[in-house]
């Protein structure tokens, strides 16, 4: 089919248009079937008068694509097709504004629904974080700073980025930035329609640094002998053990019942006969141990309390503001995971884990750049991190007893999900989550 001479309101369901943007989708951090032959189709246009948002059906997979019509291609051209240009929208001002508006419920579009707790402010000049994998994050506002979170990958129900963060904006709880708007959008499943969210609008935080990078360089000069200013991690724990409280008051907790706990050994155990089954070589040394870690789960009788988690939860998470002060995002939950498991009740400890072992990870990037370091040295860092964290949650919320069953079955869920993924892609790292295997299944020594 030859292309139609493309026009703002029409044309996106155009042969040569949804070609285009199928290629250019493989070019992307975001696309998530590389190397896979899928067909791709247009689901739904939503027209925002000089742009417009796309759902694209790629194989099984639906996907966002904002996108606008140009007469320059402007910083992400999709394709030039019959004399103008198709852009990526979501790095282009005008076309974010519209969206924005959307959000904002100044601005009807059919299909979309836009909610508000606060109106961000104009998008004025925009940028796009670079480096994403999964969404598009724009930062807008001017001196109002927001950041826009586009979804890439869309499902039907409800994301918990805009439902944990909005319970947590209406909880007044401080280390989380407030939701400001969001947009929904319905499109069709067969007869009926369906619908999920497209967006969250956040304030953003001016300034703030990034945990992962700001421990990882801890690591590095303390190995290289070096004493530097220290993360407060104590302080992070509090921030976590404070949005912990703050989720279970918003959005209820409840003590784990028999089917509960049968849900969660059930789900462990299948998680470790893949990891065994996956990563059999490097793991060939501790299979007798994981074997008797699998018989030991069904040991667990208890849970506790469940509750609304994080639910991918690690330094890259969190963000140190102008004041010192920790910021905790991303509450999407884990970006593999079906939309509706995310939003399941867990124990709390799968968030503290999660934290726990990017302090070990840290460590490691930093053994990996400084190979000739004290592995001992890296080793005593990561413990007094974690310990500092442990602490300052405590403080908070309560200690978290380390020897809990429940606690140590989550760690050792963890590091094996890790070293399959090390495996998959970076072997070089499967050291770091191999070790701290081997240490959860092997005893310690006998001392004297």
């Amino acid at each position: 089919m030859s292309a139609q001479t493309p026009s703002a309101a029409s044309g996106y369901d155009d042969a040569a248009v949804i070609d285009a943007i199928a290629g250019w989708m493989t070019t992307t951090r975001w696309y998530p079937l590389k190397g896979q032959q899928v067909d791709v189709t247009l689901e739904r246009a939503y027209d925002l008068g000089d742009a417009a948002i796309l759902l694209l059906r790629a194989g099984d997979t639906l996907l966002q694509v904002p996108v606008a019509w140009r007469d320059e291609p402007g910083p992400a051209a999709i394709a030039e097709l019959d004399g103008r240009w198709l852009v990526d929208a979501t790095h282009d001002a005008d076309a974010v504004q519209a969206i924005i508006e959307v959000a904002a419920g100044t601005r009807m579009a059919d299909g979309l629904t836009g909610e508000a707790t606060s109106e961000p402010a104009p998008a004025g000049e925009i940028r796009v974080i670079a480096g994403e994998q999964s969404n598009t994050s724009i930062i807008g506002g001017g001196e109002q700073p927001w950041i826009a979170k586009v979804f890439r990958v869309v499902s039907p129900g409800d994301n918990p980025d805009v439902v944990v963060t909005g319970a947590l904006t209406r909880a007044g709880c401080e280390p989380v930035p407030r939701l400001l708007a969001s947009i929904s959008a319905s499109w069709p499943a067969g007869e009926a329609f369906v619908s999920g969210h497209l967006l969250a609008v956040s304030s953003f935080v001016a300034g703030g640094e990034d945990g992962w990078e700001l421990f990882r360089q801890h690591a590095l000069a303390t190995l290289r002998g070096e004493q530097p200013a220290l993360p407060d991690a104590a302080a992070l724990g509090a921030a976590v053990a404070t949005v912990h409280r703050d989720l279970a008051d918003a959005m209820g907790s409840a003590e784990a019942s028999e089917a509960d706990a049968l849900r969660f050994i059930t789900g462990l155990e299948q998680r470790l006969a893949w990891a065994r089954e996956q990563a059999a070589g490097v793991l060939a040394d501790v299979d007798d141990q994981l074997a008797a870690a699998g018989e030991r789960l069904r040991e667990v009788r208890a849970l506790g309390q469940l509750q609304q988690i994080h639910g991918d939860l690690h330094l890259g998470q969190v963000l140190r503001a102008a004041d010192g002060s920790w910021a905790i995002i991303d509450f999407e939950g884990e970006p593999l995971r079906p939309m509706h498991e995310r939003m399941v009740r867990e124990p709390p400890q799968r968030d503290v884990v999660g934290m726990l072992r990017s302090f070990d990870y840290a460590a490691g990037s930093a053994l990996q750049e400084l190979p000739e370091a004290d592995g001992a040295a890296a080793g005593d860092w990561v413990h007094a991190r974690q310990q500092e964290f442990l602490s300052g949650y405590a403080d908070a919320l309560g200690p978290v007893d380390e020897r809990d069953p429940v606690f140590v079955a989550l760690l050792l869920d963890k590091a094996l999900y890790e070293v399959v993924y090390e495996l998959s892609n970076r072997p070089t790292w499967v050291s770091v989550p191999l070790e701290a295997v081997r240490a959860l299944v092997t005893p310690p020594d006998p001392v004297g």
